[in-house]
């Protein structure tokens, strides 16, 4: 275990992979705290039991939350934190998320990958190698719609890029008040409706009871057989099976993977070579020392002062 010198401070253990986080937290000399970083679980598991406050990515801390007696706060790393749902029967502490900061990444990717099939990068590399000149139609963004599962933070994001490129936006969220950028709200009553319109169907949704296999079975079936799937968001929206029955039955032409159920992708799915699918190795947004350390001084300002927290979670809603 690692310390910082102020040892008479607010007891912070950082349980982390994400490089240069430490770094940057001692960098800053946040005041009035004990910063305390772990690097194996022996340790995590002993010093968790002292800690106030934990900094952590979700699945490193879940398995040890049961023995944080003093635990009152909980900074996740991520957006996601369903990790310390599925593991732990804790509920006596305030967590909050990463907000603000992965939306014009995931935005960014999803435009990538829009551009790059529309306007055929890959055949057109290929082409190059091949030292073949050969011209291929393509559709402008403008004559497309986009479809996103969850117009929440990053939802909100994405929507705004594709807004720039002039696409035309629907949006499925529980809630049926409008969005800022999005034509059509749709609630999870009318999936069916929803799915029937998008050219490209991106998946932004948390992991939560309502959403875990939600376009499991023939429900892709209700696409577009033209239509992409792109799925930053969790891997459980859809199993395996299902995702690649949607593809091999021409329910949708492709899709655009960056999360799975099992990370990392296990070398014997058929995913990875199926005509049509782009497997990247969960880099939709990745999670960087500086804006993660932003929001944890923000909230750590807050809570020296006895004042609510940004980005709290509801337990109910699991987000």
């Amino acid at each position: 275990m690692l310390r910082s010198d102020n040892s008479a401070g607010l007891r912070v253990l950082l349980v982390t992979r994400i490089s240069g986080l430490e770094q940057e937290l001692r960098g800053r000399q946040l005041p009035g705290i004990e910063l305390v970083r772990t690097k194996t679980a022996e340790d995590t598991n002993q010093a968790i039991t002292q800690a106030e406050v934990v900094v952590a990515d979700p699945a490193l801390v879940a398995p040890h939350l049961d023995r944080a007696a003093k635990l009152k706060w909980l900074q996740s790393t991520y957006a996601g934190v369903d990790s310390l749902f599925q593991d732990s029967s804790r509920r006596d502490y305030q967590l909050t998320r990463i907000k603000g900061v992965f939306g014009p990444m995931m935005a960014e990717y999803v435009l990538a990958h829009i551009l790059a099939r529309e306007r055929h990068l890959l055949e057109v590399a290929r082409q190059q190698q091949a030292r073949k000149w050969q011209r291929a139609v393509y559709r402008q963004l403008s004559d497309l719609t986009l479809g996103i599962l969850g117009v929440g933070d990053i939802g909100s994001a994405v929507a705004r890029a594709a807004g720039a490129f002039g696409m035309t936006v629907w949006g499925l969220r529980t809630r049926s008040e409008p969005v800022s950028g999005v034509e059509r709200v749709f609630t999870p009553e009318r999936l069916d409706e929803f799915l029937a319109g998008p050219d490209y169907l991106v998946n932004i949704l948390p992991s939560t009871p309502d959403t875990r296999g939600l376009l499991s079975g023939a429900t892709l079936d209700k696409c577009r057989p033209s239509a992409v799937f792109i799925n930053i968001g969790r891997g459980d929206i859809i199993d395996e099976a299902s995702l690649v029955r949607s593809v091999e039955q021409g329910w949708i032409t492709g899709a655009v993977l960056d999360v799975f159920p099992d990370e990392p992708l296990p070398e014997d799915s058929p995913l990875w070579s199926m005509p049509g699918v782009t497997i990247t190795p969960h880099v939709a947004a990745l999670s960087l020392p500086g804006p993660i350390t932003d929001v944890f001084e923000a909230n750590l300002t807050r809570h020296q002062a006895g004042q609510p927290l940004l980005h709290l979670v509801e337990w109910g809603r699991g987000y």
